[in-house]
């Protein structure tokens, strides 16, 4: 966890990514500074699948994309970190409409084709007019081709301390197709979904009706498995963006074995950008991976999962690396779940504690303080009633996480 940057996979020298452009603003939302505006611009319409926040205070951008989420199509990608444009009534949204206006009309494209993101800081007016001057250098006749990936992350952080980029290469019947991941979110971490935005890029041209399949299995493995404070936010989304440059012909259907391992390779994407967002949480110091095994049905093994996870007497045992598993088990049973305490097994690490519901006759609590001092820690929990399963990651919860939330404003 100390070499936070190291998780990020580098792009190939000379990557580029057929059939887009990127542009970074400066719009002084979050100070003169610091770039806050990233723009994508498409040079043909894109297909975009997304999934929103469940939150019911959204923001405006999310009340902006359930009124077009059926289009599917995408011209613009507007994304402005510093102000989450959330809570801010009509105004808010005579905002949003001014930005979609004028993309719209400087690309020659559909309102319904601009989608726009905002995350930072709730219940501050945007302020357009510093985002309608910045947007004054697309005024040019030409607009200078850029493609500086980690420039884009970089302009949607908000207390992330580090840019999140994942790259992977993919096959579909022998072509090559690139799936480029970018995402942003360290506190506020909660499903439905995590409290962040994250896009993903592909080239290839996938029928749109699969691509609505595709995010659902995905989102469940990746954003929607991970949590570091259990606060949903209010702008959340998670997109998956197809530039349609590589065409991969016609599929038998959904579960044609040509799109098997895409799919493989788009949920590795996915679920390295959710593992960088926890390793990213707000002054985390662990990665904590909790599994659980022998569930009734998948519905309950995600619901202790969970419980286990967002709990804070489990966090903070794992900061202060006290083998303290009774925590664990307290998690477990305040689900409602039903289970039989006689059934349950529990590691930490390698290190078998409970067996068939009852502590192991040569459980040695030292040799679990020890293997928590490490960075990554794994927790098991097998219900012994089923077998269904769940993963899901977290971090632990420790002194700088106030510290960070108490001067967020400041």
């Amino acid at each position: 966890m100390s070499n936070k940057k190291n998780k990020i996979n580098s792009l190939p020298k000379s990557f580029k990514f057929t059939g887009l452009n990127i542009k970074i603003l400066k719009a002084g939302i979050k100070s003169k500074f610091k770039e806050d505006i990233g723009l994508i611009i498409f040079d043909n319409l894109a297909d975009i699948s997304f999934v929103l926040t469940k939150s019911k205070t959204y923001a405006a951008n999310i009340k902006w994309l359930k009124n077009i989420k059926k289009h599917g199509k995408i011209k613009i990608l507007f994304v402005n970190s510093g102000n989450a444009n959330a809570f801010t009534g009509k105004k808010g949204y005579d905002a949003l409409r001014s930005i979609v206006l004028f993309l719209a009309n400087k690309f020659n494209c559909e309102k319904k084709e601009v989608i726009i993101s905002s995350t930072g800081v709730i219940g501050e007016q945007l302020p357009i007019q510093k985002i309608l001057t910045a947007f004054s250098i697309l005024k040019e006749e030409k607009i200078k081709i850029e493609q500086n990936w980690e420039s884009f992350t970089k302009s949607i952080m908000t207390t992330d301390t580090f840019p999140k980029m994942y790259f992977k290469k993919s096959n579909i019947k022998k072509k090559s197709i690139k799936i480029l991941g970018v995402a942003k979110g360290s506190g506020m971490i909660a499903p439905d979904m995590a409290t962040m935005l994250a896009f993903i890029f592909i080239d290839a041209k996938i029928p749109k009706y699969y691509l609505d399949k595709i995010i659902k299995e995905v989102v469940d493995k990746s954003f929607n498995s991970i949590t570091v404070d259990s606060d949903m936010s209010t702008n959340d989304m998670f997109c998956i963006i197809s530039t349609k440059n590589v065409d991969c012909g016609k599929f038998k259907g959904y579960t044609d074995p040509a799109l098997t391992r895409f799919k493989a390779d788009l949920k590795e994407v996915a679920i390295e950008l959710s593992k960088m967002i926890v390793v990213d949480g707000e002054g985390a110091k662990k990665l904590i991976e909790v599994n659980i095994e022998g569930a009734k049905n998948t519905k309950d093994a995600k619901k202790i999962a969970m419980s286990v996870a967002n709990s804070p007497l489990v966090k903070t045992a794992m900061a202060g690396e006290d083998a303290n598993w009774g925590r664990i088990i307290m998690a477990i049973g305040k689900t409602k779940v039903k289970i039989a305490q006689e059934k349950i097994n529990l590691m930490i690490g390698r290190h078998q504690i409970v067996k068939n519901g009852e502590v192991i006759k040569n459980y040695k609590e030292n040799n679990v303080n020890k293997y928590l001092k490490g960075n990554s820690i794994k927790i098991l929990v097998d219900l012994g009633i089923g077998k269904y399963t769940s993963k899901v990651w977290t971090c632990d919860l420790t002194k700088k996480y106030i510290e960070i939330n108490a001067d967020y404003r400041s």
